[in-house]
């Protein structure tokens, strides 16, 4: 297949509002297309070459360089490209417009198949070393001296992570139940399969190849990680007792870095919320599922929480994020020594476990784990009472906790992968005062500083993730509660990720002084969620005439590094809240 025939596709879902004719259109190139070729176009129109747990290089190609690639490919000065930048306020549509106008010879231009653009961008992504970036630029020069001006759109958008399709992972999901089975009944097989393998470029793959029975067939493997399930957010305990079946099994909530962890033999690998190996950064939580994990075969999940070296107590996330910025891991393992709760088992010695009630999971868990000072199980227990539910909480929260998770007990109480279920249910302290949910934005866009703030960052513009429409529309400026040292790590963090032009992904009525590729999450509180003329976040999809704002935003000093901006509170999140606070029941 040309690539073309998938710019135009693209070209198509771009200009179209409705989400179904979205999935359509897609739906409908997919059929056309070979196996393998429907594992680059997933791949592509994912914006990711490879799972983030694979390892491989990715793209990640800097607005700079862009620049560099199109002025180099229309033989123009990079002045021209950033006016005609600033005009179009896409480097898609720059690259389109100065190709076409540029007098670049076409006789002896080749045509763009999909695999051929799929493989030069996993070569660029490749390159490294010594003189890499002009290397890389050569690269991306050649393909688009064959790429008509409409591919070259489409190539530039997804060499910079700035697509704009509005098709997120659950609507590509969509496309592929309509293209291979006829209809949208088949979204619930496929999803189970890439909640289960991380990788929805082999589900795509394997349906093409062989149908929905063989994607039903795709289970759980060791070295695979598994999309983490998660919880949902809740203030009172009766409701919370409500919603899972009247009885719970009451977890301490830890303030530390999350992890999956696969034991194959002496064979450990350590895998992020994110999905990022990070094995290296933890040699002492090797060590300590080498030493202390029965079984021959396993995935745990569970919480890995600094500790104070002499006191033996917990210290906050922060200080756990030290070792994920460091080089030297044998250092940081004396300053920032670890414990490891356990609070799910996956798999065991060959077997699925997912499936068993919460209750088996956890006689699993102790049979599988050996306890002592650095690994244990969660604290737990079993109540139906919200009064104790709350005792708990205020235990956890006097001995230096977050809060409680209160996790359902029946019959049907299994780990679901990828899910935000109400089996899960978290109680945090923050909850217990104004607005009822911390939220994790990601910050897209910041204002100047003035008086004491000059040359700093005076307030920051956040965003919620859309999943619906893969775009970043914004929920509040943050501009208060800033301390010194959180400003100057404000400026320092954010300064890789500035970009002169809004990237497209984000969706905002402020005009920012400096704007930020969508990359940083941090936790927010505010004191509700109204409905406001100036946010876009959940416009056009409630009863209310606007979008949906966080009233007096705060930050709260936690950067969440172990998490990737898709994974921040999403739109859907804010409207549940939202209409929760307002008294519809859900």
């Amino acid at each position: 297949m040309h690539y073309q025939q998938l710019a135009q596709a693209y070209d198509e879902i771009e200009k179209i509002s409705g989400n179904l004719e979205k999935i359509r259109i897609f739906a409908d190139l997919l059929k056309e297309a070979t196996p393998s070729e429907v594992d680059c176009i997933i791949a592509l129109t994912m914006g990711k070459l490879h799972p983030d747990w694979k390892g491989e290089p990715e793209l990640g190609v800097a607005e700079k360089m862009a620049i560099q690639v199109v002025a180099a490919a229309a033989s123009i000065p990079e002045s021209s490209v950033t006016d005609t930048l600033r005009k179009t306020g896409d480097i898609g549509s720059t690259a389109e417009e100065l190709l076409q106008e540029s007098a670049q010879a076409t006789l002896f231009t080749e045509d763009l198949t999909i695999s051929m653009v799929y493989n030069t961008l996993d070569n660029v992504a490749r390159i490294s070393g010594s003189g890499s970036n002009k290397e890389k630029i050569a690269k991306l020069v050649s393909i688009l001296t064959d790429a008509q001006p409409i591919e070259a759109r489409y190539i530039l958008r997804t060499v910079t992570g700035s697509l704009r399709l509005g098709l997120g992972d659950m609507s590509i999901i969509d496309a592929l139940s309509l293209a291979y089975t006829g209809d949208r009944e088949a979204r619930s097989d496929i999803e189970n399969a890439f909640n289960v393998c991380s990788d929805l470029r082999k589900v795509a793959r394997v349906l093409a190849e062989n149908g929905i029975n063989s994607v039903k067939k795709i289970h759980t493997e060791v070295g695979v990680p598994i999309r983490m399930m998660a919880a949902k957010k809740l203030s009172d305990a009766t409701e919370i007792l409500e919603k899972v079946g009247k009885r719970a099994l009451v977890e301490y909530k830890y303030d530390g870095e999350r992890i999956q962890a696969h034991k194959n033999g002496n064979d450990i690998t350590l895998y992020s919320r994110r999905q990022e190996i990070i094995t290296d950064q933890y040699p002492d939580v090797v060590e300590l599922m080498k030493n202390h994990i029965k079984a021959k075969s396993c995935v745990l999940e569970g919480e890995c929480v600094a500790i104070d070296p002499e006191t033996g107590k917990t210290r906050p996330f922060q200080e756990l994020m030290r070792r994920r910025r460091k080089t030297d891991i044998k250092k940081m393992q004396e300053e920032v020594p670890i414990a490891l709760y356990i609070f799910d088992i996956l798999y065991l010695n060959g077997k699925d476990v997912t499936e068993l009630p919460m209750l088996e999971r956890r006689k699993l868990m102790e049979e599988t784990v050996e306890i002592n000072d650095r690994v244990n199980l969660t604290t737990a227990e079993l109540t139906e009472d919200p009064d104790r539910l709350y005792e708990i909480f205020k235990d956890a929260i006097g001995s230096g906790y977050e809060g409680v998770i209160a996790k359902a007990v029946h019959k049907d109480s299994k780990y679901q992968a990828g899910a935000r279920s109400w089996l899960w249910i978290k109680l945090k302290a923050s909850y217990t005062e104004g607005l009822a949910d911390s939220a994790d934005l990601v910050i897209v866009g910041a204002l100047y500083g003035r008086g004491k703030r000059t040359g700093l960052y005076g307030a920051i513009l956040a965003s919620a993730y859309d999943d619906m429409t893969d775009t970043y529309p914004t929920v509040c400026k943050i501009g208060t509660g800033f301390t010194e040292d959180m400003l100057a790590e404000f400026k320092e963090r954010l300064e890789e990720h500035i970009v002169e032009i809004k990237n497209p992904k984000v969706i905002s009525d402020i005009e920012a002084d400096v704007w930020f590729e969508p990359v940083e999450v941090i936790e927010v509180l505010g004191d509700e969620i109204t409905v406001s003329p100036t946010h876009p976040a959940g416009r056009n999809r409630m009863k209310v005439e606007g979008g949906l704002a966080i009233r007096f935003p705060r930050f709260t000093g936690k950067w969440r590094d172990d998490k990737n901006p898709t994974q921040a509170t999403t739109v859907d999140d804010l409207i549940e809240a939202f209409e929760r606070q307002r008294g519809i029941n859900q």
